[in-house]
């Protein structure tokens, strides 16, 4: 079914053939469901299905119910009443018998075949709504370039604001209950076993999705956050890649931790937010100050006595610089994977710096 609007306003042989039923568990009569041009599409005689009704062709011209008393051997005696939806004729439903007999039937017969048809009418414009936001959804987080006019208004008519800056959160492997979602969350199927989700920078998803599974097999990428979300899933998609590679033991699998390894093996990956913090540093002597007590914590080994020793200050004073470090950079000396990160921007920075 595609998604115009005379095929969401048409009776199909399905529908039409559990409205006669339901019906005439109800009523001792047959039944006729008939769609918008007379043809029989429903009814508890399956040998009258596929033919014309010519009482229903009357009751569609005349848009009024037609009772017919007499047999002409096109039609059979009965009342015949069109079926409304929004203001327009799309089908006819037709009760077999003397008029007199069935005609009080009528009423019952209209209210349930409305209650069915709106009940039905619903379904199919929730599920193309659905599809409509699955389609978009994929678009969105594969679309690579800037957001044009008509990318932004097929969001706002499906009720997401692509001007929030978000970042995606990719789980890889069956989790016990899906999160609720709030306002402006999203999720999406990747593949069989990896399921995206699309939400504010500021949402708290993590905690929800932590709270509804167990570690086992479970991993958990997170992206940076951007207003084009197709960045985001990227590197999503990337921490969990780089955290099974490197055999590392996290579930959580955050993007921005794990950048600099992204960046020793794809050299399209900037890494200047390190490399412009040993600029900054450079630049001036307290700075200059850190950079040495980084070097020699590493040349070091990271033995507190031996640094101190070397540089002529006190344990408290070197504790203190290297919490500047951390402040500064948010990676911690004592962390090896933090200081692997800080001596990598280190290299890169004396390596690109001009003699």
């Amino acid at each position: 079914m595609n998604g115009t609007e005379g095929d969401r306003l048409k009776i199909y042989q399905a529908l039409a053939q559990e409205i006669s039923d339901k019906v005439m568990k109800v009523i001792p009569y047959n039944v006729n469901i008939m769609d918008e041009i007379g043809l029989i599409i429903g009814s508890g005689d399956p040998n009258r299905i596929g033919t014309y009704h010519q009482g229903a062709v009357s009751a569609i011209e005349k848009g009024a119910i037609v009772s017919i008393y007499h047999s002409d051997g096109a039609s059979q005696p009965g009342v015949n009443m069109p079926i409304h939806f929004r203001n327009k004729i799309i089908g006819v439903i037709g009760i077999s018998g003397d008029p007199n007999i069935v005609g009080p039937f009528a009423e019952l017969v209209r209210v349930t075949a409305d209650l069915l048809i709106n009940q039905e009418f619903l379904f199919r414009e929730r599920r193309i709504q659905e599809q409509m936001k699955e389609e978009f959804l994929f678009q969105w987080v594969f679309r690579c370039e800037a957001y044009d006019a008509a990318i932004l208004s097929s969001g706002e008519a499906l009720g997401i604001n692509l001007d929030l800056e978000r970042k995606a959160i990719v789980v890889k492997g069956r989790i016990r209950k899906e999160p609720y979602l709030l306002e402006q969350e999203f999720s999406f199927r990747l593949n069989q076993d990896s399921m995206l989700y699309v939400v504010p920078s500021d949402s708290d998803l993590i905690k929800r999705i932590e709270a509804s599974h167990s570690h086992d097999g479970i991993k958990i990428g997170i992206g940076s956050h951007y207003t084009l979300v197709s960045k985001s899933v990227h590197e999503a998609r990337r921490a969990i890649e780089i955290v099974e590679r490197m055999d590392l033991p996290q579930t959580i699998c955050v993007y921005e931790e794990l950048k600099f390894i992204d960046y020793l093996t794809n050299k399209d990956i900037s890494f200047n937010e390190i490399t412009d913090f040993y600029k900054e540093l450079d630049e001036n002597p307290k700075g200059q100050e850190l950079i040495e007590t980084l070097i020699c914590y590493i040349k070091n080994s990271g033995d507190m006595n031996a640094i101190s020793k070397e540089l002529h200050i006190h344990r408290n004073s070197l504790a203190y610089r290297l919490q500047r470090i951390e402040v500064l950079t948010n990676k911690n000396p004592k962390n090896f994977m933090d200081l692997f990160q800080l001596f990598t921007g280190y290299i890169l920075y004396k390596m690109q710096k001009q003699p």
